[in-house]
């Protein structure tokens, strides 16, 4: 059974949810709602990292997720802070954060010592390493190609994961995303190409987290499916990882995603 991530978005801009979770209140229940689902994690993000994201300051980034995770800690729920930001991160931490989801793969410069911190202090702690083709928010224009997209990310994969270690990291607790979409290319056959060749990443990197919910490649190749239209490409897809065994999946519906998942299973089971 994969560990499923609920997207919590707390962004005027998200792509898919923006705006409509700036309200503590709101952002609480929709957490609420997201675990009810069935929901192991939830992934909470205070700024947005689609292509047309603006970006926020760290303090009002911070102020968008702090209510929620002081709500949830306490009650014992393990929150994903979907954040590059290192001030934003050290806070998130200090307040019972169990898991750093960082689009740029902690390439950030500054405070490198931070992450040693992080092993000796929080030996619980996870971070997921997520690639992108230019280390932060979506961008177009990609050199990725379908032929060079999986050689990229295992060479990002590789390098990252060895800067973690060499700070005493363990590699049990790192978790690494390819990026889907625009965090690829514009290009919708390099992310499938990524989905075609998924067992290639999965054998060096079995802690493989991926997260294709309402992503622009599958509104692009149903003829410009806008984002509340793609929740049946988005399940064929989750289908695909689920097949696959990949162990941890992101994802808007949880509900959607669990319900698939036990048809899913049962369909397999042998008599």
């Amino acid at each position: 059974m994969a560990e499923i991530f609920g997207i919590l978005n707390i962004t005027t801009d998200s792509f898919s949810d923006g705006g409509k979770y700036l309200d503590p209140e709101n952002a609480i229940a929709k957490g609420i709602q997201l675990l009810q689902e069935g929901a192991d994690w939830l992934d909470v993000s205070g700024q947005s990292s689609n292509i047309a994201a603006n970006l926020v300051t760290e303090d009002e980034e911070w102020n968008r997720v702090e209510p929620v995770i002081r709500y949830f800690v306490p009650k014992g729920v393990r929150i994903s802070l979907d954040s590059f930001r290192p001030n934003v991160q050290k806070k998130a931490i200090e307040a019972g954060v169990r898991c750093l989801n960082d689009i740029t793969g902690f390439t950030y410069e500054g405070d490198r010592e931070f992450l040693h911190t992080c092993a000796e202090k929080y030996p619980d702690l996870k971070f997921i390493i997520m690639h992108s083709h230019n280390r932060n928010i979506a961008k177009v224009n990609s050199n990725l190609s379908p032929e060079k997209v999986i050689k990229k990310i295992q060479m990002f994969f590789r390098d990252r994961r060895n800067d973690l270690c060499s700070y005493g990291i363990e590699e049990s607790a790192i978790f690494f995303d390819p990026g889907m979409g625009f965090f690829l290319s514009e290009n919708p056959m390099v992310s499938f190409r990524v989905l075609q060749d998924i067992e290639i990443l999965k054998l060096e990197f079995p802690q493989l987290m991926v997260g294709v919910s309402r992503k622009s490649f599958l509104g692009n190749v149903l003829g410009q499916l806008p984002v509340e239209e793609r929740e049946f490409a988005t399940l064929a897809c989750e289908l695909h990882l689920l097949k696959n065994k990949i162990p941890f999946i992101r994802t808007h519906n949880v509900l959607k995603l669990r319900q698939a998942e036990k048809i899913w299973n049962l369909c397999q089971e042998s008599e």
